[in-house]
């Protein structure tokens, strides 16, 4: 079984002296959910495998203070270019190429792709907020088999929920 979980960036800025949409960094909520979120999939017990994420750098931003605060190495979070505003199409292919050795993940990336992906992988719609996680099981033994229909989702939780319940 594998376990993938998909997590949109947290919360962005929009400074003015960034002109490209790649290069907005995290705002201060941003910067205050990942760890938070890094906390619950301890509590869970969801510590992944590996990260991937955009190269973007909210993204990035996100995927690094999550792997921090894990406490996993460096060579834990991989950067895939692809994955900047990825269709579900990019998607499937970027996680077909992960090692099977490999048995959860978490992918950090953008909408409308993730919010449509999740939608393929389980046939399910999720509205799918900055910072939150959708977590998918997939009972097979190999990345490449992922496909439609073929993703059940076992857990989601956004920031705003994890406010309430504190």
């Amino acid at each position: 079984m594998k376990i993938l979980m998909i997590m949109r960036h947290a919360k962005s800025d929009y400074p003015q002296k960034v002109t490209e949409d790649i290069q907005r960094p995290l705002n201060r909520r941003g910067r205050k959910d990942v760890p938070r979120m890094a906390h619950l999939l301890k509590s869970y017990g969801a510590v992944p495998d590996q990260i991937i994420s955009s190269p973007a750098v909210r993204a990035h931003e996100t995927a690094a203070g999550l792997r921090s605060a894990l406490g996993m190495s460096a060579d834990a979070l991989i950067t895939v270019d692809r994955l900047y505003l990825a269709s579900p199409l990019e998607l499937f292919a970027c996680v077909r190429q992960i090692d099977d050795h490999v048995g959860s993940i978490v992918l950090v990336a953008h909408n409308p792709g993730l919010e449509e992906w999740i939608s393929a992988l389980c046939g399910g719609a999720v509205r799918l907020p900055t910072a939150a996680i959708a977590a998918l099981s997939f009972d097979r033994t190999k990345w490449s088999a992922i496909g439609d229909n073929r993703c059940v989702l076992e857990w989601f939780v956004m920031p705003k929920l994890l406010k309430i319940l504190e």
